[in-house]
């Protein structure tokens, strides 16, 4: 007798379980999509480029529900936010079209991210829209960050030897099969900004005051520990904004002591890969692992198309095909060479509005603490992203500022609603009263 037919229909009907319950109480399902970030190796070949994985399957599920129930509408700084970033994709899906149409589509890896980060952008911000749900999801992102960190101490105490004689093969040994060292980087900053957030809206105690800012600091160090060094410098930076705007001077003074315990540990510890990492040189671009020379392409191929641009998705074609390594890894021109200076203009547009955003909660005093953060968060993407795509359809990152967002009207429903109840109830008093 063959049992596969009815395997195949109890897990079908276990699936459609699992989504109703997700559905029915997404709180749960944001923290399992949090979790399942930590685990990038269990992933579903799509193709040769494209890897399906439960978060994906997630953010699907969740888009489904978005238009399935009505979410509560957006807040007015929400939709300011919102409205630039359509116009960025707009801008994006009418260069892909027509690149299309003249017999060069964008490369499948591109589009796809795009409209992957373009559903993350949509549901994520909607779907969070309490405390609650968002404690969910910082849980499930701490716990994935934890898991993160033990997998690659876990990769490098069972790699060979050879990797300690050169920095970039010790990044290598810590990657994964579907991600890089650059995107361990951009998870560590994601989970950092997790902590952060749960710091500022569930510590409450003592201890819980000093758990989540260590627990900030200590995923803080992980891009540090395996040499990934742009990101590592935004981390930093972005931390130490974060204590100023907020007048932690204490906790200034701690990181900067950490910085240098760390900086003397793992020059004591590996030596030469220290040496290696450390030695640089800013007017030959010697130890930037090529970054001078790939911009240097990057804008040349820019100088050919100031105006229109390349191209969406086309930076790897066009750069590949003039004898570069196809990548500007520098978020600002890549945007610049395949969407022109309207492109350009459109990302920066975007980054300012999430700052003003983040600006206009610093200086309400309940909200101080959240838009000091949405700006420490700002700063370390926009710093990173001079030396990687950051801010131009990456996955970890669009996740990040779909937080942000969601934290933005999370705190302007706080001070809208009241007044919105006393205004009903101010019209509902000046009816007339009839006996």
């Amino acid at each position: 007798m063959n049992h596969l037919p009815i395997l195949e229909l109890e897990l079908g009907v276990a699936a459609l379980l699992a989504g109703g319950i997700l559905c029915a109480k997404p709180e749960y399902g944001l923290f399992v999509y949090g979790l399942a970030l930590g685990f990038p190796d269990l992933a579903f070949p799509l193709g040769t480029a494209i890897n399906l994985r439960l978060d994906d399957v997630l953010i699907l599920l969740f888009l489904i529900r978005s238009v399935l129930w009505m979410p509560i509408p957006l807040a007015p700084g929400q939709r300011k936010i919102f409205g630039w970033q359509a116009l960025l994709l707009a801008a994006c899906l009418l260069s892909a079209g027509y690149e299309t149409l003249g017999g060069a589509p964008p490369p499948t890896y591109e589009t796809a991210k795009m409209a992957g980060c373009a559903v993350i952008l949509f549901v994520l911000p909607r779907l969070l829209q309490s405390e609650r749900r968002l404690g969910f999801l910082i849980a499930g992102l701490v716990s994935g960050g934890a898991a993160l960190a033990i997998q690659i101490v876990h990769r490098l105490g069972g790699s060979s030897a050879n990797f300690q004689s050169n920095f970039q093969e010790f990044k290598s040994a810590a990657a994964f099969a579907t991600w890089n060292p650059n995107t361990i980087g951009q998870a560590s900053m994601l989970v950092v900004f997790a902590a952060g957030l749960g710091g500022i809206l569930f510590a409450k105690s003592r201890p819980g005051k000093l758990f989540w800012p260590c627990l900030a600091v200590g995923f803080a160090l992980v891009p540090s520990l395996v040499f990934v060094r742009g990101t590592t410098l935004s981390i930093a930076a972005g931390i130490l904004l974060f204590c100023c705007l907020a007048r932690f001077w204490n906790w200034v003074v701690v990181f900067l002591l950490l910085c240098l315990s760390v900086v003397f540990f793992v020059r004591a510890t590996n030596p030469q890969l220290f040496a290696g990492a450390t030695q640089v040189d800013l007017s030959t671009g010697e130890g930037l692992s090529h970054r001078l020379e790939r911009w240097e392409v990057a804008i040349g191929a820019i100088g050919a198309k100031p105006i229109a641009g390349q191209g969406f998705g086309q930076e790897w074609v066009y750069l590949s095909g003039i004898g570069s390594e196809g990548r500007a890894h520098n978020a600002y021109l890549t945007v610049w060479l395949e969407m022109g200076i309207g492109g350009l203009a459109l990302l920066l547009a975007v980054v300012c509005q999430i700052g003003v955003e983040g600006f206009s909660l610093y200086r309400q005093p309940q909200f101080r603490l959240q838009g000091a953060l949405l700006l420490a968060l700002l700063t370390a993407l926009c710093l990173d992203s001079f030396g990687l795509p950051t801010l131009y359809w990456e996955k970890l990152p669009t996740i990040a500022i779909s937080v942000g967002v969601a934290l933005v009207g999370i705190c302007e429903r706080k001070v809208f609603e009241p007044a919105l109840r006393e205004e009903r109830a101010h019209g509902l008093e000046s009816l007339p009263q009839h006996s």
